[in-house]
């Protein structure tokens, strides 16, 4: 079975074959070690963006790149984005910081969460500009992603150590991630995280029927939360895709079935919300960089999200009873047809 990438190591893989001389899809495949679909697709959106181009010799097409338009891919950032060394200086003294008076303050470990809680509080709060943040996957977080014990090298700076100070003493009173989570989004206002927050939870608990109940609820209220615009109206159709396959899910399956089927729901729904939470990541991002870089790094990382979404809400959508299959929002996703 051919391994599974991170998305970040796919495009790098690929455009590393192709710098060489012009493969096959079936010849990137094999030399990555990337399935094939996945090859495929992911130069479908290279050759969109007109970073690839292709040509066919005996009935056979053949891809290609022009290394004068490639896109570096930093491993260490959110969608692969660059980042200045100023930057990335910033970010992790900072962060060095953080942790060695949270390690003082409190014998609590330091979770990756926290710390770009934290981080973040810090930079809004004295309005530094040398570090990239913005929305994503669990609320606000630096561009540059890294873990405590890669801090070991970084030279802190003491400079806003009052400040962190109290940060530190706010943060550490918080029991659980969880909570933490919440009171991040409630302090932002921000509904659709704390809806999305509310989902996932009541999908990792068992069924019963006050859980349906408030699911049902809450995933209409998620659809609602996520707001329109020009540039993801494609992603709403994921979204309603999803509340449709489980409204009739519920309806017709009992609960003990439903039940058995959970962690299916549950990985579907982490797949939605990892495609809504790069657009949100994009969409925050503007103050940090170029329109047109941002554009190119985003559209590459969400029209993979999008085909492994689409391959979750077919399997989800196996599960409803065939004589409740229409003809509706469902049957606009590719493969999703009955």
């Amino acid at each position: 079975m051919k391994k599974r990438s991170r998305l970040v190591n796919i495009y790098t893989d690929i455009v590393k074959v192709l710098k060489t001389k012009p493969y096959n899809i079936l010849q990137i495949s094999e030399k990555t070690g990337i399935n094939w679909e996945t090859v495929k697709n992911a130069l479908i959106t290279l050759e969109g963006l007109k970073l690839v181009s292709k040509e066919t010799k005996n009935n056979r097409t053949y891809y290609f790149m022009d290394e004068s338009k490639l896109i570096e891919f930093n491993k260490n950032t959110l969608l692969g984005l660059p980042i200045s060394k100023e930057q990335k200086e910033t970010t992790l003294s900072l962060a060095k910081r953080i942790a060695e008076i949270w390690n003082k303050k409190t014998s609590k470990p330091l979770r990756k969460t926290f710390i770009h809680k934290m981080l973040i509080k810090l930079v809004k709060k004295e309005q530094i500009k040398n570090v990239p943040y913005g929305w994503y996957l669990f609320g606000k977080c630096a561009v540059l992603q890294f873990e405590t014990q890669e801090l070991t090298e970084i030279q802190s700076v003491k400079k806003y150590d009052k400040q962190i100070n109290e940060i530190v003493k706010e943060y550490s009173d918080i029991p659980t991630t969880n909570e933490l989570l919440e009171q991040h989004y409630i302090e932002e206002g921000n509904d659709l995280y704390l809806t999305r927050l509310k989902i996932s939870n009541i999908l990792i608990n068992p069924f019963n029927e006050d859980a349906l109940k408030s699911l049902k609820a809450n995933l209409k209220n998620f659809l609602l939360s996520f707001k329109k615009t020009e540039d993801n109206e494609d992603l709403l159709e994921y979204i309603n895709g999803f509340y449709s396959i489980v409204i009739r899910l519920t309806k017709e399956l009992s609960i003990e079935e439903l039940e058995e089927m959970r962690p299916q729901i549950n990985d579907s729904f982490r797949h939605i919300w990892e495609i809504i939470g790069t657009y949100e990541l994009y969409s925050s991002l503007d103050d940090f960089y170029d329109k047109q870089i941002l554009k190119k790094h985003y559209t590459i990382w969400i029209e993979n999200l999008k085909h492994i979404s689409e391959t979750y809400l077919s399997e989800l959508k196996d599960n409803i009873p065939i004589k409740e299959i229409k003809e509706d929002s469902l049957s606009k996703f590719k493969g999703i047809q009955a």
